[in-house]
């Protein structure tokens, strides 16, 4: 087994007057496989951003508090919550926006970058929505090539998933293809893979083995990143 672990100081911090975000990747620099951004961001009451471009990449959307509001240039709008994960194929070109919902609350959200498997696509959304049981000492499968298991679609040989695992719970991920590596990120609580511990914000990119448990010190909430590997390691 292979490990990049990457706690969370690594990260880019950034700070301003409406939001604050740890960037773990440089999207077209740095990455782990086919994945090139990992954005956790803290986004203050009624602010966000405003519209911007994307082409060519699969972008999604997992939140972990609050709720966004989505909009594009292709008529697609809604909301983004913390039983919803959205993925987005930018493909030839789209413009979009997205901001807190809430006018008094803040908003934590992770936005995922993964280089597309097919360059040039038509545009789309796609939403993937859960019940919190659903991911309680369990791996649950949002994101996938081929809607598996009720996931939407994933513009890539990805595979994203979530866990809200107790304290003291153990759980085994198993990887959906043999050649792929997966990023486990630690949201919050406290982890054990192997000899690593992961606090919140840490993480842990893990390859060449098809197996590993994951055992809680405290209640954690992990996302996982599983992707090709074909791109190496660059960070």
């Amino acid at each position: 087994m292979k490990t990049l672990f990457r706690p969370s100081e690594s990260r880019l911090h950034k700070q301003d007057a409406w939001k604050k975000s740890a960037y773990a990747f440089v999207p077209y620099q740095t990455n782990f496989g086919a994945l090139c951004g990992f954005a956790d961001d803290v986004v203050q009451a009624g602010k966000g951003f405003g519209m911007h471009p994307h082409e060519n990449m699969e972008i999604s959307t997992i939140v972990l508090k609050g709720a966004q509001a989505h909009r594009d240039n292709t008529g697609s709008e809604g909301i983004i919550d913390t039983q919803t994960v959205q993925t987005m194929s930018a493909g030839t070109g789209i413009m979009h926006s997205e901001y807190n919902n809430s006018p008094t609350e803040t908003f934590w959200s992770f936005q995922i970058w993964v280089y597309p498997k097919e360059m040039n696509v038509l545009p789309r959304h796609e939403k993937f929505t859960f019940q919190p049981h659903d991911k309680l000492n369990k791996v649950l499968l949002a994101l996938s090539p081929d809607r598996r298991q009720g996931s939407a679609l994933i513009n890539q040989d990805a595979f994203f998933s979530l866990c809200t695992l107790e304290a003291g719970k153990e759980i085994s991920y198993s990887m959906y293809l043999p050649t792929h590596g997966v990023y486990v990120h630690c949201a919050e609580g406290e982890v054990k893979i192997g000899d690593f511990s992961l606090k919140a914000g840490d993480a842990i990119g893990i390859y060449d083995t098809q197996t590993f448990d994951v055992v809680a010190s405290s209640s954690a909430e992990l996302i996982f990143v599983e992707v090709p590997m074909e791109r190496g390691v660059k960070v």
